[in-house]
């Protein structure tokens, strides 16, 4: 709660603050208000001067006008209706305001009239109106009068016709209408709300423009108040005409300012309602309200927000006491040492955890009037204790780690400082706290951050740090480094026939190997898996040569794992700096070019990087990235290459050769792109699509010959490793029709040699779908010769390498004889390939060859280009090629 000491002076001051703003807004009311009433009391003398000029002009003109035309007529030609009728349309077309003119004698009969108005009677005038016109031989203004029960009205204006003894002998009255367009004051100017009066001297209404509701219908019998009236009298006898004057007429309140005309008799009034006046100051007190209100509410926002403020500060009290409280608590709670020192360091507070290091009970209560450093862990700051002080007083604080010798602990300081109002240092405030745990959790995930935890070597992470650190020196030191990426041949293998515990070891293993070998020569890291980076300055690349050497060397000895002996060998790519590159990823990703070589030169080696490597590897990720998409882009098409018998030379059959002409690369061999296929997983898309189209073409190409057709398809690892393959047979031939005698497999000698008992399942199914099966390369797989008798093989193809050389060859010559007589022996067919000359097919004859194949009989031909061939029995000029061995 706030105490009434805070708020009372607020409410005070709150009170006095809005009885000012209120004072002010009433003085400033009446004020405008007086200022209203002047303003609009010097409008109304105006506008009532306006009038009384206007009125007196009017009737003087009349006057003239009337006696002008009236007087001398009238005296010369005696009372004559013709001659006063004729006057009184001159007057009437000169005076709009003029409803009839009438001719009156003395006794105010009426003589002659002219208008288009009934006259009424004049009687009640000739007492006073007329008496007074004829005693004052001037014109005078009459009262109202009302043309008949429910007419018009009409003010009259009497003027005196004189002999030449300048005696009254008549009168012409005027009738001037108050109503309507012609009225007598329609073309005066009347401010909204304002009304003119003209009256006479007794307060007789002798009309007002505009005319107010009652006052024609109750002309004859009203008049301003008797009050009224003597009050205006009584302004016009004191001369104050000017002033302005509060009056009730037809019992509203009124602002008026009065003039009198004394030729005529007549008052002028101009008046304005009080109602209205006061709408106008509303007006003008609008804004002085709205800013008002907006002053008492921001007074009382102010008052609020000030009690808050109140309120916020005395909270703020307590809680300070209450924390200053808990502050003394918990510093003594506090697990750290706090120490508060004099600027010498000389203790004057200790908590309870002072003696952090020894834990010695009331050390802190004995600490008193020491020096800080001496006492442990303290005494660590003994030679940093005067940059301390420096750097205090110039930022407000110091942080620092240190190890004692005390105990081998860590601890963290922190020292601040305490100033007086003149800025001067009067306390230090030191807080110590153990971070031994601390220091070593970092420890722990540093090595964890940086190192692997199977092989204890730098990671990926560290080995770039450390190996950016080492360019950065032989930059300095003008020196060469070279970056050796090691990777552990068919360590997958490993993994998956002994499993991952064995892999470890066999990493464990490798890794200790690698230290050992390059112990002070380089350094080593594990990158990841079984990639290790090894790196070290070299003057000469014989250097990195015999340090390649030496880890292929020690590492390839065979080991024991779980009484499992390992054969183990590493494959190395290098790269140099600044050869190669400059910068770590460059020159690692390099080395991994390298790497790649020396995998596919067929590992346990070592190649150097060159750009040429790097060239073909981006051909490589070229060939993956558009061979994905180069069926959909039709960029791939079937080749096809005749197979001829060797006796006739007449074509037999035909072998598919699939071949694909990029938009972005050009025509690519399948030397290229078959590997690559099987290695991003699209072999089977593309072995579907030959196989179909390959049986498609066939029954195409039999349209052309009486003799029947056999096509074969090779299959590749990746395809017979898949058990879909011999779905995808089956329903190529199901689709297309096929006999499926006349479709040959042909299957390289080598996937039978690795894969035997693998593949074995699946060659039989697809021979159960009535396919043939043609070994391919024979002689090249170094294999066993008794899968000849495990499958119904129907035809070896002797690999062109024999073929080649064995005209001038005579190993070659026996070898490829051997071969065609042991198929012969065990009922196969023999395909010679590669057969380019004559004296080849000619020894080929001689062996008894069944069927040869090559450029002697035709090149790889188009579907369209083939169909040439077949129904032709040329080669189409397109291919540049000619034969004479082929028949029909």
């Amino acid at each position: 709660m706030i105490g009434n000491e805070g708020i009372k002076p607020l409410k005070l001051l709150f009170t006095l603050l809005s009885v000012i703003l209120l004072c002010a807004l009433v003085v400033f009311s009446f004020a405008l208000w007086k200022d209203v009433k002047t303003s609009q009391f010097d409008k109304l003398f105006k506008q009532n001067q306006t009038l009384i000029s206007q009125s007196r002009a009017f009737f003087d003109h009349q006057t003239r006008l009337i006696v002008k035309t009236v007087q001398s007529r009238f005296v010369t030609n005696g009372v004559k209706e013709r001659s006063v009728t004729n006057i009184f349309d001159y007057l009437m077309s000169a005076t709009n305001e003029a409803a009839a003119f009438s001719l009156v004698d003395l006794s105010g009969k009426t003589l002659v009239t002219r208008g288009d108005i009934t006259i009424p009677s004049l009687s009640d005038q000739s007492n006073t109106v007329i008496e007074r016109a004829r005693t004052s031989q001037t014109a005078q203004i009459g009262y109202l009068l009302r043309a008949g029960l429910l007419g018009d009205s009409y003010l009259p204006f009497f003027v005196p016709i004189l002999s030449d003894e300048r005696k009254v002998i008549a009168f012409v009255v005027a009738f001037y209408r108050v109503q309507g367009e012609s009225s007598l004051m329609n073309n005066f100017i009347t401010p909204d709300g304002n009304t003119m009066w003209l009256l006479g001297e007794r307060g007789q209404v002798r009309m007002s423009y505009p005319v107010p509701r009652g006052v024609v219908s109750d002309l004859f019998g009203w008049r301003l108040a008797p009050e009224t009236a003597s009050e205006i009298q009584y302004n016009l006898r004191s001369g104050k005409t000017k002033e302005g004057l509060e009056l009730e007429v037809k019992g509203e309140q009124v602002l008026a300012n009065v003039g009198y005309l004394p030729e005529y008799q007549l008052i002028t009034l101009n008046s304005h309602p009080v109602s209205a006046l006061f709408t106008a100051w509303l007006e003008r007190m609008q804004p002085i309200g709205v800013i008002f209100i907006l002053f008492l509410l921001a007074a009382l926002l102010a008052y609020r927000a000030a009690l808050q403020i109140s309120k916020k500060i005395s909270d703020a009290k307590q809680a300070a006491e209450g924390n200053v409280h808990k502050l003394s608590k918990a510093i003594e709670q506090s697990p750290n040492s706090v120490v508060i020192t004099d600027n010498n360091w000389c203790i004057e507070y200790a908590n309870s955890h002072f003696d952090i290091a020894t834990a010695k009970p009331n050390a802190h209560d004995k600490a008193r009037g020491h020096n800080i450093i001496d006492y442990p862990p303290y005494n660590v700051l003994t030679t940093d204790l005067k940059k301390i002080s420096d750097e205090v007083a110039l930022s407000g604080n110091w942080f620092g780690e240190r190890k004692t010798d005390f105990d081998g602990k860590w601890y963290s300081f922190s020292i601040s400082h305490i100033t007086n109002p003149s800025d001067q240092i009067t306390h230090y405030v030191t807080v110590v706290q153990d971070i031994s745990a601390r220091k070593q959790a970092e420890a722990k995930l540093y090595k964890q951050a940086n190192f692997d935890p199977l092989t204890g070597l730098p990671n990926r992470r560290r080995a770039h740090e450390n190996l950016t650190a080492e360019l950065q020196s032989a930059w300095k030191h003008k020196q060469q480094v070279a970056v050796l990426y090691l990777d552990i041949d068919n360590f997958k293998n490993v993994n998956d026939t002994f499993g991952h515990m064995v892999g470890d070891q066999l990493l464990q293993l490798v890794s200790a190997r690698l230290v050992k070998c390059c112990k002070d020569l380089a350094n080593i890291c594990h990158i990841s898996g079984d990639e290790f980076l090894v790196y070290a300055r070299y003057a000469s690349e014989s250097d990195i040569r015999k340090l390649a050497q030496k880890i292929l060397d020690d590492v390839q000895t065979p080991v024991l794992i779980e009484g499992k002996q390992i054969f183990v060998s590493v494959s190395i790519g290098i790269s140099r700096y600044p050869e190669d590159n400059n910068d770590v990823t460059g020159l690692v990703k390099f080395a991994d070019i390298a790497l790649y070589e020396s995998k596919r030169e067929g590992r346990n080696r070592y190649s150097f990087f060159d750009h040429e490597l790097d060239r073909r590897l981006k051909r490589k990720h070229t060939i993956e990235t558009e061979l994905r998409q180069a069926l959909e882009r039709n960029e791939i098409y079937m080749a096809y290459q005749s197979k001829n018998d060797i006796a006739s030379g007449k074509i037999i059959g035909f072998e598919a050769l699939m071949r694909w002409n990029s938009g972005v690369l050009g025509p690519v061999g399948p030397f290229e792109f078959i590997e690559v296929a099987e290695d991003i997983g699209v072999i089977n898309e593309l072995g579907e699509f030959a196989l179909r189209q390959a049986c498609i073409d066939l029954q195409e190409f039999q349209k052309f010959s009486d003799t029947t057709l056999k096509m074969a398809v090779n299959l590749s690892i990746r395809q017979l490793n898949d058990d879909s393959i011999v779905d995808m047979v089956a329903k190529g031939i199901e689709e297309t029709g096929i006999d499926p005698s006349r479709l040959e497999l042909e299957i390289t000698e080598s996937l039978l040699a690795e894969n035997i008992d693998q593949i074995l399942p699946r060659l039989e199914r697809l021979l159960e779908l009535g396919t043939a099966l043609t070994i391919d390369d024979f002689g090249t797989g170094y294999s066993s010769l008794s899968y000849l008798t495990t499958f119904p093989v129907s035809t070896l193809k002797v690999d062109r390498a024999f073929v080649k050389d064995m005209v001038s060859n005579e190993g070659d010559a026996t070898l490829t004889h051997t071969i065609i007589t042991m198929a012969h022996a065990l009922g196969m067919k023999v395909v010679a390939e590669g057969i380019e000359d004559e004296d080849q097919l000619a020894m080929l004859r001689e062996q008894n060859c069944d069927i040869g194949q090559g450029y002697l009989f035709s090149k790889p031909l188009t579907q369209k280009e083939m169909e040439i061939l077949i129904e032709t029995h040329e080669l189409p000029e397109t291919t540049g090629f000619k034969s004479k061995h082929f028949r029909i």
